[in-house]
């Protein structure tokens, strides 16, 4: 797609990689006071089995061997997750959910800084003046709470920003072996972040064939890097366990499938009517690029972020969407590329409306309306996400300490209440981590001393 000169023109100002570091130092600040006034050291559910059990103990034990890090944790591989635990605790000496959390604030700021530092290398001002602003709202706005407080959701970082990075390699440089071959290794490390990182193989093999299309130069190693990004998407779909138990998630007939899918797709709208508007620049700007065959570096990245996104918010619909009425949060994050990548398209589509009064006010209300459609929910109910994010706080404190109560003596199994209120589902499973000695070194602020003999609670 050829690029019009005011938009190829660089404009006076900073570079685009200083702005890109000002949105990436901008969104860890944000992330980072999150974690500082509303996480809690405690771990919490999946931590207790994802990391205690399968990474943390095993290293303390001695036991450790590379095949644990890459076991299932029910869909998901999380070898980088794992990693972060072992990390923290070596430079801490405590097992702290804060700790994770901030190390994940870490890796987070890497997306909205790549985001920005991509779409800004070949755009114009408009680019510039909206996009910057774009990526950090949807860095500091509250939507996503559960994995700003929780170290463990680390892994939809890793794979995020790998996937970002596998496919920016490709559209800028798919002549070159040396790219080539580390979006593939970039793939296969996806992977092994969760389930759906297998998606990430998918959509940097279809950004491969988009640059072959539309770009100059060789494409047989653009080719070879598709057919060995296919057979990692195989392996991998082949390497997902399958969890019986989770069956009752997945969406249940076809037509449940789709009404999920349009529900996610249309996020942050809640209503599935809107998924057209909010895809529709990215849609019209990808078809005309293919069309005319002609694309720039940034075209082909955004529109391989757009086929990410849209294909996990598939898998979403498809693995959690028997009676799905929103996603949850922990899986917005995913959508991000996505809609950054509208974004760009929007903009692109609104400085390229056309000659024609009629066609140009069609294309500029489409545009219009796609603003209208991603900033008001996203605004609108900041308060409301903000308000779930200090209710989990406060329910993460109350788990928080009832365990330190079991470690001083008391029983974990009385009753106390509705809701969660244990950092897992299961009390005595929990009850007999807890008096495992091991694990008493590790916990936070290292308070507990050696369980009574016959457990706590015992007379």
């Amino acid at each position: 797609m050829d690029l019009p000169r005011s938009t190829l023109r660089a404009p006076r100002g900073m570079s685009p990689l200083t702005l890109a570091m000002g949105v990436a130092a901008l969104a860890l600040l944000a992330r980072l006071l999150y974690v500082q006034y509303f996480a809690t050291p405690m771990p919490y559910m999946d931590q207790w089995d994802g990391e205690w059990a399968s990474a943390l103990k095993p290293w303390l034990q001695g036991s450790l061997q590379w095949q644990m890090l890459v076991s299932p944790h029910n869909e998901h591989r999380i070898l980088p997750t794992r990693l972060v635990t072992l990390l923290s605790y070596a430079a801490t000496g405590e097992w702290n959910n804060v700790h994770e959390a901030r190390i994940a604030a870490v890796v987070f700021c890497f997306i909205p800084g790549l985001l920005t530092w991509h779409a800004l290398r070949d755009a114009g001002v408009a680019a510039r003046r909206w996009l910057p602003p774009l990526a950090v709202l949807l860095s500091v706005l509250p939507f996503a709470w559960e994995n700003f407080l929780v170290g463990f959701q680390s892994q939809f970082y890793f794979l995020i920003l790998s996937s970002i990075v596998a496919i920016a390699l490709v559209a800028r440089h798919h002549q070159s072996i040396a790219a080539l071959a580390g979006a593939v290794a970039l793939s296969v490390f996806a992977c092994a972040t969760m389930a759906s990182g297998l998606l990430t193989a998918v959509a940097t093999g279809a950004t491969c064939i988009m640059a072959c299309l539309c770009l100059p130069g060789r494409r047989a190693p653009a080719l070879c890097a598709t057919a060995l990004l296919a057979v990692v998407a195989i392996a991998a779909y082949a390497w997902v366990p399958v969890i019986e138990a989770h069956a009752v998630l997945r969406a249940q007939s076809v037509g449940e499938f789709a009404g999920a899918a349009v529900r996610v797709l249309a996020w942050p709208m809640r209503s599935g009517a809107f998924a057209p508007i909010i895809w529709l620049p990215a849609l019209v700007m990808i078809g005309r690029m293919l069309v005319r065959r002609r694309a720039s570096p940034a075209d082909l990245v955004m529109a391989g972020l757009c086929v990410w996104s849209a294909l996990q918010a598939l898998a979403i619909a498809y693995g959690r969407g028997h009676d799905m009425r929103a996603p949850m949060s922990r899986y917005t994050e995913l959508f991000v590329p996505g809609l950054f990548a509208s974004a760009w398209f929007a903009i692109r589509l609104w400085g390229e409306a056309g000659q024609g009064a009629r066609l140009r006010l069609a294309t500029r209300t489409v545009v219009v309306l796609f603003a209208i459609v991603v900033a008001w929910p996203l605004l609108g109910r900041a308060s409301k996400d903000a308000g779930k994010l200090q209710q989990f706080t406060a329910d993460a404190r109350l788990q928080q300490d009832n365990v330190q109560r079991h470690l001083a003596g008391e029983d974990l199994r009385a009753p106390q209440g509705d809701g969660f209120v244990l950092p897992y589902p299961d009390a005595e499973n929990l009850k007999q981590r807890l008096d495992d000695p091991l694990l008493r070194q590790v916990l936070p602020g290292h308070r507990a001393g050696p369980a009574p003999e016959g457990g706590a609670g015992a007379p």
